[in-house]
């Protein structure tokens, strides 16, 4: 999709819902509360602030220190991301990110494709026709055998693949260092960063939350945006808002800089690896909950291994796994190994808009954070300040848990 077609659908989905545009003075007039200072909560408040607005970044912690920090970070719209409005939404994600490159020069964010592959046969075959599906979608992948892996990256093992496929237009990025970059930019465009601060009640009335309590004063809100990541649904149940995630634990091992070896994201059936401009090295892998999961709250789930002795032995695992792609990984030293739980919707797509309960409390909350800040965050301001909605977004309303 070219750059200037990406505008127009963007324009024609504002248009579409009854874009009359607001002035700047109305605009500056506009106090919001951004709960959350993840990537997603960092790339909102930096389009809402340079749209003009009152700006108010909140977060308990700090900068990316829930599950940003603990994301593989690889910007995507991968044979996963189905059905089609999914699909373009991340596809829209990426071309967001190059139009961000503009405005923020030397954003940490690293293309070249992605490469993947399966050994077995049903997988295979399941891979050979999502990436035939995302073709008739218009979107540049395409299946490659052993020898186009080997020259693409030379050192990776690939022995007994039945399919691989490569995106080109894919990356990754560093997550913690591309949302602090966010996070200044909107300071620079007006914004206040409190943190750490955490939202400890919203006061409700008629018309919706009026202010935002927190540990370190009270702030008035005429818009709240909830973008906390698995802490959204209890900030948001303050205002008697159901917001459903399931847990989605992650790990990830990192290593010290290393000799160059990749130059671009390469998924295997039991790890995914990146490697970063310094040399360090990233390995990824999804972990099943725990069973005692499903009774806890989402955000009082563990961010760390309760010993030392299983964070290791978990780290060697994913070694292990790793070097049967990239052999030089099997005696790799570990900088740190990292659980991140992801925050996951109940159906698996993002939620995002104001919700029935309470109009004025917009949620913002999805699984592919990373790939989809740019773009929620562009979307999401207009529905924000110029009082829309966009229609891009129709299939991702809080309101679909309670329809019917």
């Amino acid at each position: 999709m070219k750059r200037r077609t990406m505008l127009q659908q963007l324009a024609g989905w504002a248009a579409a819902a009854g874009l009359v545009g607001r002035t700047r003075a109305d605009v500056r007039a506009r106090r919001i509360v951004v709960v959350g200072a993840g990537i997603v909560g960092a790339a909102v408040a930096f389009r809402l602030a340079r749209r003009g607005a009152r700006v108010t970044i909140l977060d308990k912690a700090g900068p990316a220190a829930g599950a940003t920090s603990r994301s593989f970070a690889w910007i995507n719209a991968d044979v996963s991301k189905r059905p089609q409005h999914y699909h373009e939404l991340n596809r829209l994600g990426l071309w967001s990110y190059r139009s961000l490159e503009q405005e923020l020069p030397g954003l940490p964010v690293q293309w070249g494709g992605a490469l993947q592959w399966q050994s077995d046969a049903r997988a295979s075959e399941d891979l050979r026709r999502q990436v035939h599906e995302q073709q008739q979608w218009g979107y540049p992948i395409r299946l490659i055998d052993e020898r186009e892996i080997r020259d693409l990256e030379p050192e990776l093992r690939v022995d007994g693949i039945r399919a691989a496929a490569f995106a080109e237009q894919e990356g990754f990025l560093d997550p913690a260092a591309t949302t602090c970059r966010l996070l200044d930019a909107a300071v620079h465009a007006g914004a206040e960063l409190r943190a750490p601060c955490e939202a400890t009640g919203l006061d409700v009335r008629a018309h919706g939350v009026t202010t935002v309590r927190t540990s370190c004063g009270d702030v008035a809100a005429d818009v709240v945006v909830v973008a906390a990541g698995v802490h959204t649904p209890a900030i948001a149940a303050m205002a008697a808002v159901p917001v459903p995630l399931v847990p989605a634990p992650g790990l990830l091992v990192h290593t010290p800089p290393l000799p160059s070896r990749l130059h671009r994201v390469v998924v295997g059936p039991a790890a995914h690896i990146k490697q970063y401009r310094d040399g360090r090295v990233v390995i990824g892998d999804d972990l099943g909950p725990p069973a005692s999961a499903a009774h806890q709250p989402l955000a009082a789930q563990p961010l760390d291994f309760p010993d030392e002795a299983i964070r290791a032995i978990h780290a060697q695992r994913l070694l292990r796994e790793a070097a049967q792609y990239l052999p030089a990984l099997g005696a790799a030293p570990v900088d740190r190994v990292t659980v991140g739980w992801r925050p996951m919707p109940k159906d698996g797509y993002p939620i995002v808009g104001s919700s029935r309960e309470c109009p004025n409390l917009y949620v913002a909350v999805t699984h592919s954070g990373v790939t989809l800040a740019p773009i929620l965050s562009e979307l999401a301001t207009i529905e924000i300040l110029d009082e829309v909605e966009v229609q891009a977004l129709a299939p991702y309303r809080l309101s679909r848990f309670s329809a019917g």
